[in-house]
C-alpha cells in the first residue's frame, strides 16, 4: 500500500474513533463559543478592533493585543488536548467522556497555560513582522511559520499525555514528527483534501436550495458550515492523537494493526 492510500485509511479509521465518542465534538463548540465570548470581551474592554488585529496597530495596543492571542491560544490549546487525552482513553480500551476528558486536560492546565504564552509570542511576533516587511519578507516568514508548525504538531499530545517541561515536549514533538513526518504530512493533505470535498458540498447544496426556499437556504449553510469546522477539529486532533499513541506506544487499539506496522518502516541507517 503506498503512502498516500495509506494515510487516507489513517483518515478514515481516526473517523470510526471519533464516531465511537460522538460527545467529544462537543469539545470544540465549547471551545469556540469561550473564545468568541472571551476575546471579543477582552477586545471591547480595551477597543479593539477584532478586523484590524495586527495590522499596524499603535505600540499602546500590543499589551492588549498580546493578551488576545494568550486567551485565544489557552483555551483553543486546552480544549484539543481534552479531545486527544479523551481519544487515547478510546485506544486504552477506555470509555471516555466529555468530563473524564477535560479533567485530562485540566490536570496539565499549568502547562498548558505556559505553552499557550509560547505559542502567543511566536504568533504575534510572526504576524506583526508579516505585516511590516516586503515580499520576500513575507514569503520568508511564511517559510518559518511553517516550520514552526511542523515542530509543534505533537507538543499538544505530550502536554496532556506525558509529564514533561515545555523545552522536553517541544524536543518531543520533533523527534515524533522525524519518526511520522510522512503519515502526518500526507495525512494532514488527505484531512484538508477532505474538508474542501465537504465545503464544495456544501456550497453546491445550498445553492441548489435557493433556488427552492430563497434566503432561508443561508440557515442550512450557517448550519453546515459550524457542523464541519466541529467535526473537522474533532477529527484532526483524534488522527494526532492515534499517530502519537503508535509512534510511542507501538499500537493503536482500534486501529488496523498491520496499517501501523507498514506506516511506520524504520529509516535505513
Amino acid at each position: 500500500m503506498g503512502r498516500i492510500g495509506r494515510s487516507f485509511l489513517l483518515v478514515q479509521q481516526s473517523y470510526r474513533i471519533l464516531m465511537q465518542d460522538k460527545e467529544l465534538m462537543v469539545l470544540p463548540v465549547i471551545s469556540g463559543a469561550t473564545i468568541i465570548a472571551v476575546v471579543g470581551g477582552v477586545a471591547f474592554g480595551f477597543g479593539i478592533p477584532l478586523d484590524g488585529i495586527g495590522r499596524h496597530q499603535s505600540a499602546a495596543l500590543y499589551l492588549p493585543m498580546f493578551v488576545l492571542y494568550v486567551v485565544a491560544y489557552a483555551v483553543g490549546i486546552f480544549f484539543q488536548a481534552a479531545i486527544v487525552a479523551g481519544a487515547t482513553e478510546r485506544m486504552r480500551g477506555g470509555d471516555p467522556t466529555v468530563r473524564s476528558a477535560l479533567a485530562a486536560a485540566g490536570r496539565r492546565a499549568g502547562a498548558i497555560l505556559v505553552w499557550a504564552l509560547v505559542a502567543a509570542t511566536a504568533g504575534m511576533v510572526l504576524r506583526t513582522i508579516q505585516e511590516r516587511v516586503g515580499f520576500i519578507g513575507r514569503i520568508v516568514v511564511a517559510i518559518i511559520g511553517a516550520a514552526w508548525s511542523v515542530a509543534t504538531f505533537f507538543v499538544v499530545p505530550v502536554l496532556v499525555l506525558e509529564d514533561r517541561s515545555i523545552p522536553d515536549s517541544f524536543n518531543r514533538s520533533i523527534a515524533v514528527f522525524k519518526k511520522t513526518w510522512g503519515e502526518t504530512v500526507v495525512g494532514g493533505t488527505s484531512l484538508g483534501a477532505a474538508a474542501v470535498c465537504a465545503w464544495v458540498t456544501l456550497v453546491a447544496v445550498v445553492g441548489l436550495l435557493a433556488y427552492v426556499i430563497g434566503i432561508a437556504a443561508l440557515v442550512v449553510f450557517f448550519a453546515g458550515a459550524i457542523f464541519l469546522m466541529i467535526f473537522f477539529s474533532a477529527l484532526q486532533a483524534v488522527f494526532v492523537a492515534s499517530l502519537f499513541r503508535y509512534a510511542t506506544e507501538g499500537d493503536a487499539p482500534g486501529f488496523d494493526p498491520d496499517l501501523f506496522k507498514h506506516a511506520f518502516v524504520p529509516k535505513a541507517r
